[in-house]
């Protein structure tokens, strides 16, 4: 990974700079502290309701429990960990021995203190995704919720991960790709939110499936966008609505005394808002 982009989604998901001014005003409306996902609420239950970012966890360790013979003491991998949410997560739900991976030093950092407040005993090491701090075919099980996604090599860390999964190892992972065949400005649109969000550009959902088929057995691709960002459009159309009302002085004096940059934040609201109609918000079922 390349070194400026390395440092952008350490400063994003370490609170430094303005760039990660969005995420200080998530932590007032989400369970930030500990979930760093894109979450997932079925349709008759609004996203705002509980912890949508809990149940994506949950989703996805029903996705493992059904592609494995048993969970209780196996162990997993959870790659791009974050802040320690899903990992407690699998560990209380499903019995699985967790050690999570991030390359972020404080996301570690928070994710044990995530763990060691619910009284979960999951590890969590700083590791690169494409050169994981693990021994080839050492685990059975992994799981990546919305994190590959950072990675600019998204081959590399599939080839990594059928390096480490054990012959017939299962990877689950939900993730953020860009709508097949979208014509050029919508290409523009999701490379622009990309940029702004500390992301390489987004796969499109085809090619994403087929980079991870040339390393692994693809069981499933669930497309579960109207689940997920397909309800974000209607939240950042408000906000902006709020940010062009009255010159935006009053949403910026809101921001202001939360300690946020209006302008920062709203970059990042409008970015996500042009692209939302061109994103994808899947879940991949693979196998070594």
């Amino acid at each position: 990974m390349a070194r400026d982009l390395r440092e952008r989604i350490a400063d994003q998901f370490s609170y430094r700079g303005e760039r990660a001014d969005v995420w200080r005003g998530f932590d007032h409306l989400l369970d930030t502290e500990a979930f760093l996902n894109l979450g997932y609420s079925p349709w008759y239950l609004p996203h705002a309701v509980g912890s949508s970012q809990a149940r994506l966890a949950d989703r996805l360790g029903d996705r493992l429990a059904a592609a494995l013979p048993a969970t209780d003491g196996v162990r997993l991998l959870d790659l791009g960990c974050g802040r320690g949410g899903p990992a407690v997560r699998l560990a209380e739900r499903f019995g699985f021995d967790v050690i999570g991976v991030d390359l972020v030093p404080y996301n570690v950092r928070r994710a044990a203190e995530t763990a060691r407040s619910a009284g979960a005993d999951p590890a969590f090491v700083v590791g690169d995704a494409t050169r994981l701090p693990v021994v080839a075919e050492a685990v059975p099980a992994c799981v990546a919720a919305d994190s590959i996604v950072y990675v600019p090599d998204t081959a590399a860390v599939f080839a990594e991960l059928r390096r480490v999964l054990e012959p017939g190892g299962v990877i689950v992972c939900s993730d953020l790709v860009a709508a097949p065949d979208v014509d050029d400005a919508a290409r523009r649109a999701v490379d622009a939110f990309a940029d702004a969000w500390d992301m390489p550009p987004l796969l499109a959902a085809d090619a994403y499936e087929r980079v991870v088929a040339n390393h692994l057995a693809v069981r499933s691709v669930e497309d579960v966008t109207a689940h997920s960002v397909g309800r974000f459009r209607t939240w950042t159309a408000l906000y902006l609505r709020l940010a062009d009302a009255l010159g935006g002085r009053p949403l910026a004096a809101v921001l202001r005394r939360l300690d946020l940059d209006p302008a920062a934040v709203t970059e990042r609201i409008r970015r996500a808002h042009d692209a939302l109609p061109h994103l994808r918000h899947v879940v991949v079922v693979a196998e070594r």
